[in-house]
């Protein structure tokens, strides 16, 4: 009993550890989506693709294996719960890779025209959003429900900077409409922001039902 023991919680660690290490994957798709928006670069804008594909790979291999210690090892409890909250967990983070190539797909949209104004907002929400996905799914490997916590409030925060993006952006389609284009498409760019602070925010909602065995989504509309 004891070796069984033994081997699930070197599986369970191996499943923290290879979590880890895609939400580090996910982090570094959002970092070079945004500096490729910045930069207009398309190059870089082409590489997040490529980072989009290794993020839906790992999320398959972790799944899997999620599926293979439900019906090999059929653990209980907290242990069960550790694992079925994984495959939420992964799920969420390739769709936050999905919203990273989205953005990398805006630039290549942008093309190499004269150089567009990214509005500042959206590099403070850049950054915000990979404190998010970082903290998120330390919460959930470290099972820190005041981490958790903490992430859900900053996804308001991040709300309000999209509302502000959002009418500046209005504004200043309304005043030039040469601008409509390429202010279209800052638009989805930070929508795709909040939307991965939505994922975010329910990675660390996971947290509550790891360590409480209660359920509740994070935000209000939020995918699952």
């Amino acid at each position: 009993m004891i070796a069984i023991r033994s081997i699930l919680d070197r599986q369970l660690t191996t499943l923290r550890q290879q979590t880890s290490q895609m939400s580090d994957v996910v982090e570094q798709s959002i970092a070079l989506s945004l500096k490729a928006l910045h930069k207009q670069d398309i190059g870089l804008a082409r590489l997040v693709e490529s980072f989009d594909k290794q993020i839906n790979a790992r999320r398959f291999q972790i799944e899997e294996r999620c599926y293979e210690l439900l019906a090999l090892q059929q653990p209980a409890g907290s242990d069960m719960r550790a694992i079925v909250m994984t495959v939420s967990v992964v799920t969420n983070l390739e769709r936050i890779g999905d919203y990273a190539a989205g953005i990398a797909r805006l630039t290549q949209r942008i093309g190499e025209r004269s150089l567009v104004e990214v509005p500042a907002e959206i590099a403070v929400m850049g950054t915000l959003t990979q404190w998010m996905v970082k903290n998120a799914t330390g919460a959930f490997i470290s099972r820190d429900p005041i981490l958790a916590q903490s992430v859900r409030e900053r996804d308001v925060e991040l709300d309000k900077m999209q509302g502000r993006v959002y009418q500046k952006l209005i504004a200043a389609m309304t005043k030039n409409s040469a601008e409509i284009e390429c202010n279209t498409l800052m638009l989805w760019a930070s929508h795709n922001l909040e939307r991965i602070g939505d994922r975010s925010a329910t990675i660390a909602a996971r947290v509550n039902y790891l360590v409480k065995g209660e359920l509740y989504k994070s935000v209000e509309n939020a995918s699952v």
